[in-house]
């Protein structure tokens, strides 16, 4: 997804004096981004936000595929990986209130 800040950097990397800049959104960026939308009145404008707006810009074909987000619970784990390789996700912990469906 275009327009995310997703930085996967390791708990050893990330929690330091010096640690890794970022965070990592790539397994929930389209879910935080339909709350924002909606927390805006603005999810009618969701669709252009995440699938036309970069293609258009970019003269590029939109994608074929689709997704379909749902509103239901979707909890954002506290780590993803294991060991030194683990990732804490941003919103990590949490319960979303939007969900990507199956």
């Amino acid at each position: 997804m275009r327009g995310s800040d997703s930085a996967p950097h390791a708990v050893p990397a990330k929690e330091t004096a010096c640690g890794c800049a970022g965070i990592f959104t790539a397994p929930c960026a389209l879910e935080i981004y339909a709350e924002v939308f909606e927390e805006e009145a603005a999810l009618d404008r969701f669709e252009a936000f995440a699938a036309l707006n970069g293609p258009e810009f970019y003269r590029l074909p939109v994608n074929a595929t689709r997704v379909t987000l749902r509103r239901e619970p979707c909890p954002v784990p506290e780590y993803i990986g294991e060991g030194e390789n683990a990732i804490v996700p941003f919103r990590a912990g949490e319960t979303l209130r939007w969900r990507l469906a199956g």
